[in-house]
């Protein structure tokens, strides 16, 4: 599995992108930055989105992505997450006054998106892949994926507040090859980050503890005014988590 970073950070400065992450060339998990990164006939290569919940800075190419490809591709590209997602993006952001339906264009019969719902618990392939969509713990209704290619499988958390969701699906899965987890906040803010429905380093001892050593474990979502601090404080985890860099390709087996 191809796993290209376009965005792993939880705001926005120069050289920093928020969250997006191209699987195989073709589905993207996020939205947080696509243009940016992708050029015109990389974006049309798009297939299938995966989206964790409807928080701007994980939808905020989305609008982008459709006025870019539209009259450019052949099939129209999935919008796949749970139904509160897919109502919001009807309500607050394709609804023809913050940014044009793009479900009815460029035609009703072929429009640029289509929208998909899936529900916690259940599987269903997208592509080469299996995802299965489970609950976490956010401020807004919030999912996060196991997507599973050949038997293998990668556990991508979204944003979440606690690690419990994710230790649960950790006991539950076989063949289990990394996990991307969000760590938004320095230990110092606890409060906020527990407020905001956000992770801190410190959770990250609870969730190493379930898996074996030779898993990784990459964490991204970090709000860029606090990586170092952020980074300075995962260095008790050495070499089992790592903060995600920008542009950076991985390949999983």
């Amino acid at each position: 599995m191809k796993i290209q970073v376009l965005g792993c950070c939880g705001g926005r400065l120069p050289g920093f992108y928020t969250t997006g992450f191209l699987l195989n060339d073709h589905l993207l998990l996020d939205a947080g930055e696509i243009g940016g990164v992708l050029k015109v006939e990389d974006q049309c290569h798009i297939t299938d989105v995966l989206l964790t919940h409807a928080h701007l800075d994980h939808v905020v190419g989305l609008p982008f992505l459709a006025d870019m490809v539209l009259g450019q591709i052949r099939e129209s590209i999935s919008i796949i997450s749970i139904q509160e997602v897919i109502t919001s993006l009807h309500q607050h952001i394709f609804n023809g006054q913050v940014w044009p339906d793009f479900t009815r264009l460029p035609d009703r019969s072929k429009p640029t998106f289509r929208f998909q719902t899936v529900c916690p618990g259940l599987s269903c392939p997208v592509a080469e892949f299996e995802i299965t969509p489970f609950s976490v713990c956010h401020t807004v209704p919030s999912v996060g994926y196991l997507i599973r290619e050949n038997g293998a499988a990668i556990l991508y958390s979204g944003d979440t507040g606690s690690v419990k969701e994710v230790i649960q699906v950790i006991r539950s899965t076989e063949n289990l090859k990394a996990l991307f987890i969000e760590t938004s906040y320095p230990n110092r803010l606890k409060k906020l980050a527990k407020d905001a429905g956000h992770l801190i380093p410190a959770a990250l001892g609870e969730l190493l503890a379930e898996l074996n050593s030779d898993i990784p474990v990459w964490l991204f979502g970090m709000k860029p005014q606090y990586i170092a601090e952020i980074t300075d404080e995962c260095r008790q985890f050495q070499s089992r988590a790592r903060i995600l860099r920008q542009g950076e390709v991985l390949h999983l087996p």
